[in-house]
């Protein structure tokens, strides 16, 4: 990629940053961000395909930071439990962080499905070594799988808001399910 499309998707990265914070994902639309850059609407959709694609882009940026701290966690414990409750408890704490852009990552109607992205894979090689106790390989996809989804951000919302869990709670009851 040249420089300066290089320097324009930063700074259509930064700008949509800056915007979603201060009045939503929902309420920010890809015109919105292409007037504040002075930039043509051919220029942000060269970058990125719709909105859900920004998303992920600003979600991608931090995934490594998320799962940096996810080997970390691996490194400084020996009981699976304890890594896999700290990694819930890290992993929560990224969905409740960036849950606006996931959510609008999820639900968007474009190519991208979340599965099909290197950060989704990252996250279930990790859970699938952690959770690896010598099951067959299609057991223990399916128990990785099923967990993946239960952390969707339309199923985390709605254990927030509907059935008032914490993520404490959330996190407890995963436990209580996977160990």
């Amino acid at each position: 990629m040249r420089k300066d499309a290089i320097e324009n998707r930063q700074r259509i990265e930064q700008q949509a940053k800056i915007m979603f914070e201060r009045d939503g994902v929902d309420q920010v639309s890809m015109n919105q961000i292409s007037k504040a850059l002075n930039i043509g609407m051919g220029t942000l959709y060269r970058h990125f395909e719709d909105k859900s694609a920004l998303c992920y882009a600003l979600v991608n940026n931090d995934s490594e930071q998320l799962l940096a701290e996810l080997d970390a966690i691996q490194s400084q414990n020996d009981d699976v439990q304890t890594i896999f409750t700290q990694a819930i408890d890290t992993f929560l704490q990224f969905k409740t962080d960036h849950r606006a852009l996931l959510k609008c990552i999820e639900m968007s109607q474009s190519k991208i499905d979340f599965r099909q992205t290197p950060f989704f894979q990252a996250l279930h090689q990790y859970f699938y070594t952690l959770m690896d106790k010598g099951e067959n390989e299609r057991q223990l996809t399916f128990k990785v799988d099923t967990l993946l989804n239960t952390l969707t951000t339309q199923n985390y919302v709605f254990q927030l808001e509907k059935r008032q869990l914490t993520n404490v709670e959330i996190r407890e009851q995963l436990v209580t399910l996977f160990f």
